[in-house]
């Protein structure tokens, strides 16, 4: 909380006092911090925000260096404008996406957190699934269909674009149908699309109507990925670098405490509440039915490199980048690991 301290002065020197307090609460007030996000619990940037209010003790920082805000987006592609025009400050990329910030909008900026990983350690490999009597028996039966898709250029859209192509199947015979996670089990159900990409908190839902089967997997189509990672604006580092290893100790923290078994009934009830959804739809949240979380933040670089070469490969992506070591900057989330674990 940003906490505003009052004195009684005296009338001849209160103009004088008043400037140097003000001058002094600017430079204590805490730093904003817009974080985006895409679907959650995925990204627990809306579940932490949650955390530090109820648990502040998880969070020591939030509300005295820094206030960070989580701001939902379409996908991770939109963010690419937002870091641009300075209305975002930690960015939750898409390799993918990551690399065309850096080809297309030259923006120079840096890997510095792991969100989330997909196919990783025996945990949840994201489905792309058809209905059982559906027209798509085949990838190549995906020729002239209707296929959903968050926003083109996320992790989902990519890794799937990339088995397309793996099969011969180019970004002009298909129609793309832009859609919400969310939406997805709806529309297929309504016969609105034939393929849609399934997020853990909707697998359930498709698994109890017994009419849906899975095509192919994200791992099936890249191998195990570093789905989502958080990139920043190298110049936004340099100015405000105390505060971020700040806001990476929290964030540490607040990860391990989602992750910690001790805490999953309550960490359900958060996300409960954050989301509004069914108890027995989030019932995978944090254990290995659902993404694969690095207790340390720390990014997977080699296979978010191998997602960038290999849609590069395939023409999903215009542009080689090459991440390391110009583009990665794991030092705040070294720091922070530092100042908790002690070494």
């Amino acid at each position: 909380m940003i906490r505003i301290r009052h004195a009684a002065v005296a009338c001849a020197a209160a103009v004088a006092i008043a400037s140097i307090a003000a001058a002094g609460a600017q430079a204590q007030s805490p730093l904003p911090i817009n974080v985006g996000w895409v679907q959650t619990p995925g990204h627990l940037a809306p579940l932490l925000d949650a955390l530090a209010q109820k648990h502040p003790e998880v969070m020591p920082h939030d509300g005295k260096t820094y206030i960070a805000k989580a701001l939902r987006f379409k996908g991770t592609t939109p963010q690419i404008e937002a870091m641009a025009a300075n209305e975002l400050e930690v960015a939750s990329f898409a390799p993918s996406a990551l690399a065309l910030a850096i080809t297309n909008a030259h923006l120079d900026v840096r890997v510095v957190s792991d969100v989330i990983q997909t196919g990783a350690h025996g945990y949840f490999d994201q489905p792309y699934m058809v209905r059982k009597d559906g027209p798509i028996k085949t990838i190549a039966d995906v020729k002239g269909k209707r296929i959903a898709t968050n926003t083109v250029g996320s992790a989902s859209d990519a890794a799937m674009r990339v088995m397309f192509h793996k099969h011969g199947i180019q970004d002009n015979q298909f129609t793309t149908v832009e859609a919400n996670f969310a939406n997805m089990v709806s529309m297929i159900e309504d016969n609105k699309v034939d393929l849609i990409a399934v997020m853990p908190q909707f697998e359930h839902r498709l698994a109890v109507a017994g009419n849906y089967r899975t095509l192919f997997t994200m791992g099936q189509a890249i191998g195990p990925s570093q789905t989502v990672l958080w990139g920043m604006r190298a110049d936004f580092i340099k100015a405000h670098r105390a505060v971020m290893v700040d806001f990476f100790e929290d964030h540490i923290r607040g990860v391990r405490w989602f992750l910690d078994p001790k805490n999953h009934a309550e960490a359900l009830t958060i996300a409960e509440q954050v989301t509004k959804q069914k108890p027995e739809d989030l019932a995978y949240a944090f254990t290995k039915k659902d993404f694969y979380r690095s207790p340390d933040c720390k990014p997977n670089i080699a296979a978010a490199q191998a997602d960038i070469d290999e849609a590069v490969k395939l023409h999903v992506l215009p542009k080689a980048v090459k991440l390391e070591p110009k583009y990665v900057d794991l030092s705040l989330i070294e720091d922070a690991k530092r100042r908790i674990d002690g070494k």
